[in-house]
């Protein structure tokens, strides 16, 4: 056995061999058992730096992110009910009091998306019936499993593994007070995506209202039966191909735009490149003209944000915009009471 007595305590030298021994190793597993101790409270005092950090991380991640947000929203033009919102909203109502499934087509840039947005915003705020938004992305409408995920949550069901069980149980296990779900870029869907959608709107009481531009007529517009099917499902139908000129009088208002030629110019772009590009033209304008000093947003102003967006002014010099016919309402095909 290895000899311990040059390392023992002289304190312990009238004790016999084994008993020193014993106290030296006790006071080894002592010295031991304190690194150990600081070895730990080292990692704590630097996991606790690290979560320190992280948290400091993700608070200033958050905060620029809502600057982005809060930048973005200034940048953004406040919400204007325009005839296509109107249009819209009326959809919405109509499905909601009687019943329906509908769809609105329209073209790009008239406010469709901005409209359903606001719809989310009045939900929330009880302002407006209860409804959810689901945006169908290119892959989601190939993808039956990747839609019902985004369906599932507003209707309060958890999904489960493999499409068929899923959508048994969103047909089945819809909450008490389902929404109107809204379902914007629905010509992302496809046929057998729509008709899987319009059996949960059935089986689970559930009114489902879709937007697109004119490729979502595939939903209705062909005399195959499948598709037949998928029309009788959808009778409160819109279509919007423009915004009028009282629309681009109204947004142009939200950006204090003076003058007759100033207004003339808003009503041109609008005719043109629908609400999407009078939009983006003005708060530029408003930029301008709040670098310029000025109070109000001129002509001069309007053209030089113009000179930023050429694809707009190209549009502007070349296109001769159709004289606006505004669509007639279903509405009006639609009882008043049940």
């Amino acid at each position: 056995m290895k000899d311990l007595t040059p390392t023992l305590d002289p304190r312990y030298a009238h004790l016999p061999l084994y008993m020193q021994r014993s106290i030296h190793e006790r006071e080894l597993e002592r010295l031991e058992e304190e690194r150990a101790e600081q070895a730990y409270q080292e990692r704590v005092v630097q996991r606790r730096a690290e979560l320190a950090a992280k948290r400091e991380t993700e608070a200033a991640r958050k905060a620029a992110l809502e600057a982005r947000c809060q930048m973005q929203a200034s940048r953004d033009t406040p919400f204007v009910m325009t005839s296509a919102a109107s249009v819209v909203f009326a959809a919405i109502d109509r499905c909601q009091r009687f019943g329906h499934n509908g769809l609105v087509v329209g073209a790009p840039g008239v406010g469709k998306t901005r409209a359903l947005e606001e719809a989310v915003r009045r939900s929330g705020t009880m302002e407006g019936p209860p409804v959810g938004l689901v945006t169908v992305t290119g892959v989601m409408g190939n993808s039956t499993m990747a839609l019902l995920e985004e369906v599932a949550p507003h209707l309060g069901v958890p999904t489960v593994y493999g499409v068929a069980a899923t959508l048994k149980r969103l047909c089945s296990d819809a909450g008490p007070f389902p929404p109107i779900l809204l379902f914007d870029e629905a010509q992302n869907l496809s046929l057998r995506a729509a008709r899987d959608l319009l059996a949960i709107s059935e089986q689970a009481r559930v009114q489902m209202l879709f937007l697109g531009n004119d490729e979502a007529l595939k939903l209705v517009n062909s005399q195959k039966a499948a598709i037949q099917q998928i029309a009788r499902r959808l009778p409160v139908r819109e279509e919007i191909d423009c915004i009028l000129d009282a629309d681009a009088d109204l947004i142009a208002g939200q950006y204090d735009v003076e003058g007759p030629e100033a207004f003339r110019l808003c009503r041109a772009l609008a005719e043109v490149r629908h609400a999407d590009g009078i939009g983006k033209v003005l708060p530029t304008a408003r930029a301008l003209a709040d670098a310029a000093g000025s109070r109000t947003v001129k002509v001069d102003h309007l053209r030089e944000a113009l000179a930023l967006f050429p694809h707009f002014a190209r549009d502007l010099a070349r296109t001769t915009p159709a004289p606006k016919v505004e669509r007639q309402s279903s509405f009006k095909r639609l009882p008043t009471r049940r």
